[in-house]
Parts: structure tokens; C-alpha cells; sequence
């Protein structure tokens, strides 16, 4: 072959190799653009020689299409499974390229290499993975025509993961019974799919022509989708390492194409499969796709899948992708997302009594829900009933049962979830749609007639309580309806709303009436744009990222890394289009390593706008249920997670860094929460056995036993004792019940708790056991 002088390829930039490829590669002859070729693949092969600027020039040699022996392309590929992790995709690239220009008997006898290039296209490299993946699709169809393989899956499926590998015996079984070409093109078609999770109307349109009169293809889709949650996970190498995976990356392209595919043959069990799929998912362009379809589907029971896959996670990630998906949904709908969510609460089968009946033979088990959201199952068998099933119960009925009642139980709890969610919106619904959705849903109804609403009829303002309400609710079919929020009331009015659910011992599902109210203080009337009213506390870091998760507040992970130093918590609030920022960071001495034990909070602001368009907004700005709402998580974390609240503190002593710390807010002045705590055990007192042995003194309950009397701190739980105010160190349980306390009006204040427990305990002090109580007690 004549040889020609090349470029310096050491030298080569991105607008050299343009040059080379529009003005050079032209004018040369078929010989030189072989010559060129198989020179610079060798130069591959001598790592020492490769430059990554040879892998310029190759391309824009691969424009041209010259006649190639198939002794040449031989020589291609066996220098291409002898080039480095650099240059084996280039130069492979270019040799399938050279081996497409083949006769198929020319092929046959390439059949070994091409294989043995399709294996090392496999094992890692430094090019891209959609680069490989399109790449092993060529060489694939390129070991079809030199063998005459009928696998429909070769050159589709990376054999990689568990997926990978019973897709595959799947359709080899599959094959005799579908049309092969049908399922190549299905395959092809789902593989394009790499724009993201939602695809373009041209790939919609090729699905639908694909799948349009081929049911037979459908049903493969949901057989493939189906082993993606029930095949076992299988060894995968990933960074240097092996893991067990059910869908690994590769495979996350193909099972996303296959969801959009189902999405677009309207298949009917696409709902319960992605509801089935998505927690089992890691991979985020399959997970992500798992929601995307729910969105577009936007019937009620793929919203009610959105709504219990967004009510299953704090994965800051996914309920972006989740919230994405529930917006679409509503967009379509034309309502709201709030809206949209209500219009798809599930019944579970509850009739207007809110019973469920389901029976086998002369057996029926009654699933209901009680006024205080409680489930119970009675079973009735020849005029009998009792709280267990029978000897003997048809095991399929008791299946039903068990399963009716769990899925019941998570209904309620989320919408227990969403109905706290609301505080902190300003909504208002018109009378009748009202009581149609929340006092006449069987599911919402239980939770909905515990809370106070405010029913705006004309120029008259009431706000109600419907468990307690004498007879039905009227209102003019104008008349509207918000949920009451204490923030918006006078003090009087929400003093007699607590005595009110007090009185009549109505537990409320959170707090509502005894709700913490925060309002601006003349001191971030100042600083504006932040309040530093929660800052310079020292909190038990696990706990308080546990708590924050809990809460739906988002953030990075503090720890020994880059960027792991601080930290901004953020929880969204949609309806107002404002984001809350809660920044803290780490304590400093007592981390170890990556592990960081405690971290010291910041300021809290208010942002508006996404990512790196936010911009700050004035506290005077923010709506004032947002404001008390953020504010009351983080005095929530605080009040929980701070090293004031460990009782075992105290054993460190002066010497610690935090003792001061922990005096001052251990025995401070209490919270807005140790305040509604206090009113709330004020109430409860009279009616304890210990009435005539307790008593409240400012920030604490006393309570005299007959070795001592102690002081309980009303905020942290910690407790001093006569005489000297001696420190007394209980480690309560870690989810104390008080005994002998018949009704706490809300749910939720594990603190409460505590107080309460320690308190019941001191009374009786002569009948302490513990011995490291008593050695405290002396």
C-alpha cells in the first residue's frame, strides 16, 4: 500500500482533525486510506506510540468507505483486541466499520473475532458507555450474519446482571411463538430510547406503529418488565468490584424503553407492575421512568400509585421525579396537584359505614375504621363474634383479610401525612366539595372530623370541629372551607379550642389546636433575609438527619469528605413556590473520621426559583403558615436532637467544651414547643393519681417523693433534686408510655412523654428498683 506523510497526530486539535477530514481524506486514494488506517490502529497497538489525538484521525478516515480485503480486516481487529483501555473502542469501531463492507462469506470467517471483539468491548474501558453499548450492538449483528444466529436478543441485551440474563432465556423461549423481526425492531426501538425519561412524540409514534395489532407483543413487554422486580440479582463487576444486581445500567436503557413502550400500548397492568417495580429499582433512568409513565398515564389509580410510592420515601431524588410526574398528571387533568391527589384517595373497599366486608363460606371477616382512625376486624360466624379468626378459617380469607388491613393502615397514615401537609398551605374549598371529599370519604372522613375548619358562609365566619358538632353541618352550597391554622387566630380564640379538646378528651390525628405558632421577631424583622433564632445549638447529628429525612427535608450528608463540612437542609413548599434552607455544620471535635457525631446550626432562610436561579426572599415575604411551619421543624430538630435533651451529659462535666451549652439550654428558658407542653400538663395534672404530690413552678414539674423532691424541666426532660439541686440521670426508654395517663390530646411529643413518665416514676421513689437510680438517690 503507498504510504503518505500524516499529521503530527500528537499535535492534532478537534478543528485539525475537521481540516484533515473535509480537505485531506477526499484526495486520498482507497490504497492510502487503508494504508492510514491499519498504520495508525498498529500505533494503537503499541500503547507506547498511541496519542489520544490518533483517535482524531481515525474517525475522519472511517468517512471513507474503501474496499477491504477481508485479510485487512483480519489485521483490524486482531490489533484492536491488542490495543489499550484508551484506544480499544476507537479502533474496534473502525474495524467493524471495515468488516460491514464485507460479503456475509466473507464474514464466516471473521466470526471468531468478531466475538472475542464484542467480549472486550465489554470488560472496562475509558470510553463512554453509550459509545460501548453501540458498539456491541454492531459487533452483534455483525456475529449474526457471519454464524446465522436466530437470538433476537444478540446485539440488544447486555448480558450483564439478573435482568440481562433471564431476558434473555426468556426470549429465547419466546422466540418460536412471536415474529423474530417484530421483536428485533421492539428491541431496537426500546434501546433508542437515551434523550431522557420522557421521550420524543417520534418515538411514541414508532412504539405505537411497532405494537399497533400485535398483542402478542405487548404481552412479551410485560413478561420482560415483569422479571425486572422477580429475577434474582446476579454478580456484577462495577468499579473494580462485583455487587449483586437485579438492573444495572446497561440494562436501565432497554427497561425504560420497554415502560414507555407499555405506556404507549395502554397497557392495563402497567400500574401495579410499575408499583411493583419502582422499589426494587435502583438505576434512576429505569426508576425515573417508572414514575414518568404513571404521570402521563394520570388516571386515578396511577395518581394513587404516585401518591403511595411519594408517601414510601425520603429520597430527596425521587421525590423530585415523583413530584415531576404528579405535576404532569395534573396538567392534564387541568387542577391542581393537591387537587388531583384528593380526587384519588383510595376508599379500600369501605362502605358508607366505613366497614368492609368480605366472607367465605358462612365465615365473614368485618374490616372497619372507628371515629378515631383505628382499624378493627371482627370475624362473624353463626351469631357469634370475635376479634381473632376461628379455628379451622379459610386460609385465602384470612390472606384477604390481612392484606385489606395493611394496605388500610398505610391509606390512613398517608393521609394523615397529607392532611398536616395542608397546614401549611392557605387552600380553601367550596362547602360542598368539602364535605364530599373529607367528611363523606370513608378514608379521609375518620381523620378529617377530628380537625378544626373555618366555613365561611356570606359575611359569617365559624370555625368548626365536626366530631363534636351538634347534628349536621349546614352551609350555603357558597360557602367555602380552609383548614384552621392556630397562626391565623386570636389567642382567645385558640386558648378555647385547647380547653374545648381537652374537656371532651378528643384526641386530635397531630397537633392542630395545640399546634406551636412562630411569628417574626423584631430581631429577623432586621436581618431580613434570615433568622438566626435556632443558631449555635449542638445536635446529635444521626438523629437530627434521621428527624430531618422524617420531616421531608432534604440536604447532602455531613462527613470527612469535600463539601461534607456543611450542610443546607431544604424542604420544599410548592403551593407557596418557596423553598426553606436550614444550614448547619459540623461540631468540630468529637467527629471521627468520616463519622460525624454532632454538628452546630445556623441561619434559616427562604428561597424562591430551582437550583441555581433561587434568590433569596424577605422573611416579611414569606406567607405566614410557611413561616411557622418551617420554623417549627427546625425547633423541632432542635428540640429533640440537641445534646441538651442526653441526660447523660452531665457526667462529662465543666472540663467539656458543650457543659455550658448544655446547662443553659438543658435548664433555659422553654421553647414555643415546651410552652404548648406546659399548657397541656397543666390540664392533664388534676387528674393524675400524682395531683397532690406535683405541682408546676415556671419551667418545670415538681414532684415531691419521700426521699426527695424533684424538679423536672419542662423542654429537655432533665431533672434536678433536693437538696442542692443535685442532677438525677434517667435514660427513659426509648418510646416511654406514662402509665396511669388516659388521654394525650395529640400524637407525636415523645417528650411529653418523658416528663410525664419521670414524673409518675419520682412520686413513687420508695418503690425505685433500678440500681443506678438508686445509687443517684442515696
Amino acid at each position: 500500500m503507498t504510504a503518505f506523510d500524516l499529521p503530527d497526530t500528537r499535535l492534532v486539535s478537534p478543528q485539525d482533525a475537521e481540516h484533515f477530514r473535509r480537505t485531506v481524506v477526499p484526495g486520498l486514494s482507497d490504497e492510502q486510506v487503508r494504508w492510514a488506517t491499519i498504520h495508525l490502529a498498529e500505533r494503537a497497538a503499541a500503547a507506547d506510540n498511541w496519542y489520544m489525538d490518533d483517535g482524531r484521525l481515525l474517525p475522519a478516515l472511517a468517512t471513507r468507505r474503501p474496499a477491504w480485503s477481508a485479510a485487512e480486516v483480519a489485521r483490524l481487529f486482531d490489533l484492536g483486541l491488542q490495543a489499550t483501555p484508551y484506544s480499544v473502542v476507537t479502533v474496534l469501531r473502525v474495524a467493524a466499520g471495515a468488516a460491514e463492507t464485507l460479503d456475509p462469506a466473507e464474514r464466516r470467517g471473521l466470526a471468531g473475532r468478531i466475538r472475542a471483539a464484542r467480549q472486550r468491548v465489554d470488560e472496562p474501558t475509558y470510553s463512554e458507555a453509550g459509545e460501548r453499548v453501540r458498539l456491541h450492538s454492531r459487533l452483534t449483528a455483525l456475529a449474526e450474519s457471519a454464524d446465522g444466529s436466530p437470538n433476537v436478543w444478540l446485539g440488544r441485551i447486555h448480558v450483564e446482571d439478573g435482568w440481562s440474563r433471564a431476558a434473555v432465556d426468556l426470549l429465547g423461549r419466546a422466540a418460536a411463538g412471536t415474529d423474530p423481526q417484530a421483536v428485533r425492531d421492539l428491541l431496537d426501538h426500546a434501546r433508542a430510547l437515551a434523550s431522557g425519561p420522557r421521550p420524543t412524540r417520534a418515538w411514541l409514534g414508532g412504539a405505537a406503529a411497532l405494537l399497533d395489532g400485535r398483542p402478542g407483543l405487548l404481552a412479551l413487554v410485560h413478561d420482560l418488565l415483569e422479571l425486572a422486580h422477580t429475577c434474582p440479582p446476579a454478580l456484577t463487576r462495577a468499579y473494580g468490584s462485583h455487587y449483586p444486581v437485579r438492573v444495572g445500567p446497561d440494562s436501565a436503557d432497554l427497561v425504560r424503553g420497554l415502560l414507555w413502550s407499555a405506556q404507549v400500548g395502554a397497557a392495563p397492568w402497567l400500574v401495579p407492575l410499575a408499583l411493583a417495580l419502582a422499589p426494587t429499582l435502583v438505576e434512576p433512568k429505569a426508576l425515573n421512568a417508572c414514575y414518568a409513565v404513571l404521570g402521563r398515564r394520570a388516571d386515578a389509580d396511577a395518581i394513587a400509585a404516585l401518591v403511595r410510592l411519594q408517601r414510601g420515601t425520603r429520597h430527596r431524588g425521587k421525590l423530585k421525579q415523583i413530584a415531576a410526574a404528579l405535576d404532569e398528571a395534573a396538567t392534564t387533568a387541568g387542577v391542581s396537584r393537591g387537587e388531583l391527589t384528593e380526587l384519588t384517595i383510595p376508599d379500600c373497599g369501605l362502605d358508607g359505614r366505613r366497614e368492609r366486608r368480605m366472607s367465605s363460606g358462612g365465615l365473614t371477616a368485618v374490616l372497619a375504621v372507628d371515629g378515631r382512625a383505628r382499624v378493627r376486624v371482627t370475624w362473624e360466624q353463626a351469631g357469634t363474634s370475635t376479634t381473632k379468626p376461628p379455628p379451622g378459617a379459610d386460609a385465602a380469607l384470612t390472606a384477604e383479610v390481612r392484606g385489606a388491613t395493611t394496605e388500610l393502615k398505610k391509606a390512613l397514615a398517608g393521609e394523615k401525612e397529607r392532611l398536616e401537609d395542608l397546614l401549611a398551605e392557605d387552600l380553601e374549598w367550596p362547602f360542598p366539595i368539602w364535605r364530599r371529599r373529607y367528611l363523606e370519604q370513608p378514608v379521609t372522613a375518620p381523620l378529617a372530623e377530628r380537625l378544626l375548619w373555618t366555613v365561611q358562609d356570606g359575611g359569617h365566619r365559624r370555625t368548626i370541629l365536626p366530631a363534636t358538632h351538634d347534628g349536621p353541618i349546614e352551609a350555603g352550597d357558597a360557602a367555602t372551607v380552609r383548614l384552621w391554622h392556630p397562626v391565623d387566630a386570636d389567642p382567645a380564640q385558640v386558648r378555647a379550642w385547647r380547653e374545648h379538646i381537652l374537656a371532651v378528651e378528643l384526641p386530635q390525628p397531630f397537633k392542630q389546636a395545640f399546634r406551636e405558632i412562630y411569628v417574626l421577631t423584631p430581631a429577623e424583622e432586621e436581618t431580613a433575609g434570615y433568622s438566626n433564632r435556632f443558631a449555635a445549638h449542638v445536635l446529635r447529628y444521626h438523629q437530627a438527619y434521621a428527624l430531618m429525612k422524617q420531616r421531608r427535608w432534604g440536604g447532602n450528608y455531613l462527613g470527612g469528605w469535600d463539601g461534607g463540612f456543611s450542610g443546607e437542609a431544604t424542604r420544599e413548599f410548592p403551593a407557596a413556590a418557596l423553598t426553606a434552607v436550614f444550614h448547619h455544620e459540623q461540631a468540630g471535635d468529637g467527629n471521627r473520621g468520616d463519622t460525624v457525631e454532632y454538628c452546630t446550626t445556623d441561619r434559616v432562610r427562604f428561597e424562591r426559583g430551582r437550583a441555581r436561579t433561587r434568590e433569596e426572599v424577605p422573611l416579611a415575604d414569606v406567607p405566614r403558615r410557611v413561616f411557622s411551619e418551617a420554623m417549627r421543624d427546625v425547633d423541632l430538630f432542635v428540640g429533640v436532637t440537641s445534646i441538651a435533651t442526653d441526660p447523660t451529659w452531665a457526667d462529662r462535666g465543666p472540663e467539656d467544651d458543650r457543659f455550658d451549652y448544655w446547662q443553659r439550654f438543658a435548664f433555659g428558658v422553654l421553647t414555643a414547643n415546651g410552652q404548648v407542653r406546659r399548657q397541656v400538663i397543666e390540664h392533664l395534672l388534676p387528674k393524675l393519681k400524682i395531683r397532690d404530690r406535683a405541682r408546676l413552678d415556671g419551667n418545670y414539674l415538681v414532684v415531691d417523693g419521700r426521699r426527695h423532691t424533684y424538679r423536672i424541666h419542662i423542654g429537655s426532660g432533665n431533672i434536678l433534686m433536693s437538696p442542692n439541686d443535685r442532677y438525677l440521670c434517667i435514660v427513659p426508654s426509648s418510646r416511654p408510655k406514662p402509665a396511669g395517663v388516659r388521654f394525650l390530646p395529640f400524637e407525636g411529643d415523645e417528650m411529653l412523654s418523658v416528663v410525664l413518665s419521670k414524673a409518675l416514676l419520682l412520686a413513687d421513689d420508695h418503690k425505685i428498683t433500678d440500681p443506678s437510680i438508686l445509687r443517684q438517690l442515696g
